[in-house]
């Protein structure tokens, strides 16, 4: 509860006083130090939290780990997390998936990326946003635009996240029609206003 609200010392007293902690109040006090920026103390508390306990974390603690590992851009710890996630069966989970996804992504390991991401079971729009947004920053217009073309298929409805990748994807000289085209289809489905930092950028290039 407190670390919602950005009262992490707060909830870190409470925590400590716990006589007997277990897995909920350990996901939450990992989720809340992640979520808030803390995220070598978060790795921190999972590493205490499997040396002082018989705890299996669960899909939502290996999520908060590996958005940890994330922010850090710490991938061999991440890589190691990730062979203690399949060993507990949460390999294709869709939560600790996505995650994970993003991690590898952000860390420069793409391959890997697409290959947890094809393992995930019904990957959800989360899970697509990691992937869209991992092979955009990578520069990888026409992935990002196939990804985004498989994902509708799906009747998947994308969010201002989805589109502002796509947007970022298409910032190059190289990519003005791929983005005129996105361009084209976030205003007409609403969403120009929610990437107004993207759009002002394609219209620089377009104006070039």
């Amino acid at each position: 509860m407190y670390s919602k609200f950005d009262q992490i010392d707060d909830a870190w007293n409470v925590f400590s006083r716990i006589a007997k902690r277990d897995l909920i109040s350990w996901g939450s006090i990992i989720a809340g130090l992640s979520q808030l920026g803390y995220d070598r103390e978060a790795l921190c508390r999972f590493k205490e939290m499997l040396c002082h306990g018989d705890y299996q974390p669960n899909e939502y603690i290996f999520g908060s780990v590996f958005s940890a590992c994330s922010s850090l851009l710490h991938s061999e710890y991440g890589r190691q997390i990730h062979g203690i996630c399949i060993k507990f069966g949460f390999g294709r989970n869709v939560f600790a998936g996505c995650s994970l996804c993003d991690m590898y992504a952000r860390c420069g390991f793409l391959d890997f990326a697409r290959i947890i991401f094809n393992q995930i079971e019904r990957p959800d729009l989360a899970s697509w946003n990691a992937i869209i947004a991992g092979v955009a920053n990578n520069s990888n217009v026409n992935e990002a635009l196939s990804l985004f073309g498989r994902m509708r298929h799906l009747r998947l409805i994308p969010d201002g996240l989805t589109v502002r990748s796509l947007l970022c994807a298409c910032i190059s000289p190289l990519a003005l029609s791929q983005g005129m085209q996105v361009h084209s289809y976030i205003i007409k489905m609403g969403f120009d206003s929610s990437v107004s930092e993207c759009n002002a950028l394609l219209a620089i290039l377009y104006a070039a």
